[in-house]
């Protein structure tokens, strides 16, 4: 058996348990008697885990007291060996190792000069670290365990994956948003579908943001470095809000839209953390959610008994609209649906679909019109 790729700290779960059970960050910070940086050092994984806070974790968050302690010690052994392994040999390889250009292009860089010391510190405050090696140890961990978890199965570059992670958990710190609320979130998605009928991204995302941030939900966007061909990801934060991701891949509002919803399966199904690209190789377990992810995207969208009316006629250019219309879902989403189930071929009914194009912002792309 190999060894895993990545260290996960007893914060993640402790984050995971404090979402599904709507608990306030407050609260059991106040439990623990831990201030509000001290208790994001712990679910970070830099503050270990006591005795006495195992057993204030058992009583609040079940399981028991000896299960935190376990969950602690192993995360002490991933850390050690996963920072010495993933430690640069130099502090040249881990520079080169960088999508510098690509950063640059984003606006995510300034330097342009040949200082290697000062483009090394300008990275190292892009990551919130103040050294490489404190780098290797905080991205075995948080969000960055994402990345590590999935790079190497991923047909892209793990460190332009990373990169974009990150800008979106920039973003993401800098959002308000209410306390997390599981039921009205779940609530509310089915209604979230019918902002589809905006067509540019920037109309979209004015009313998506918000509509998620009444309910807990941080919903942050960002094109991906060159090398990264990630369309989604989500994960909890250190306050216990869900973090949803998106790319823009494909530049398409149907890939757009069923990615936000495949995202938004994987935090009301499963509260952990997830990215989602082409080219991924998965376990098991993996495979599993991620057909319930896509399964819950494909229900909310257009689900089966509407796709049954649909084919049971023609599917002409005017059915489809019809039915996105009874829907309330653009065409275009409908034709993503065909294709994606292999109904109709790729680019067959594409000009039915809203399509976008990046332009000065590395945010949110503009609608070809």
């Amino acid at each position: 058996m190999t060894d895993l790729n990545w260290a996960s700290p007893p914060g993640e779960t402790i984050a995971r348990v404090m979402a599904n059970r709507e608990i306030d960050a407050s609260d059991l910070a106040d439990a623990l008697g831990l201030s509000s940086d001290e208790f994001d050092n712990l679910l970070s994984g830099y503050r270990r885990l006591s005795g006495k806070d195992a057993e204030i974790l058992a009583d609040n968050l079940g399981s028991t007291p000896r299960f935190w302690l376990a969950r602690d010690s192993a995360y002490v052994v991933d850390s050690a060996r996963l920072e010495e392994a993933a430690k640069p040999a130099t502090e040249a390889s881990w520079l080169e190792s960088m999508p510098t250009a690509s950063m640059r292009k984003l606006g995510w860089l300034t330097h342009t000069g040949k200082s290697k010391g000062k483009l090394r510190d300008e990275l190292l405050d892009f990551f919130g670290c103040a050294s490489i090696q404190q780098w290797g140890t905080r991205y075995s961990s948080g969000v960055g365990a994402v990345a590590f978890r999935t790079s190497m199965s991923l047909a892209s570059d793990g460190m332009a994956t990373l990169v974009w992670l990150r800008a979106g958990e920039r973003l993401a710190a800098d959002r308000t948003t209410a306390k997390f609320d599981r039921a009205a979130f779940e609530t509310q998605v089915p209604e979230l579908k019918r902002l589809a009928v905006f067509k540019s991204p920037a109309a979209i995302l004015e009313r998506l943001v918000p509509a998620c941030a009444a309910a807990g939900v941080v919903v942050v966007t960002a094109k991906t470095p060159d090398g990264c061909r990630a369309s989604g990801a989500s994960w909890f934060d250190p306050e216990g809000r869900p973090v949803i991701l998106l790319s823009f891949r494909h530049l398409a509002e149907d890939h757009f839209w069923f990615t936000f919803f495949h995202e938004t399966g994987h935090v009301l199904l499963h509260g952990a953390s997830h990215i989602d690209g082409e080219g991924a190789t998965m376990g098991a377990d993996t495979a599993v959610q991620e057909d319930e992810a896509n399964a819950f995207a494909q229900d909310i969208l257009f689900p089966d008994e509407r796709m049954d009316d649909l084919l049971s006629g023609s599917l002409r250019p005017k059915a489809i609209i019809a039915a996105a219309k009874a829907a309330r879902i653009t065409p275009g989403v409908i034709v993503g649906q065909l294709e994606k189930r292999g109904i109709v071929d790729h680019g067959k009914l594409s000009f039915l679909k809203n399509r976008y194009r990046w332009s000065d912002s590395p945010y949110v792309p503009d609608l070809i019109a």
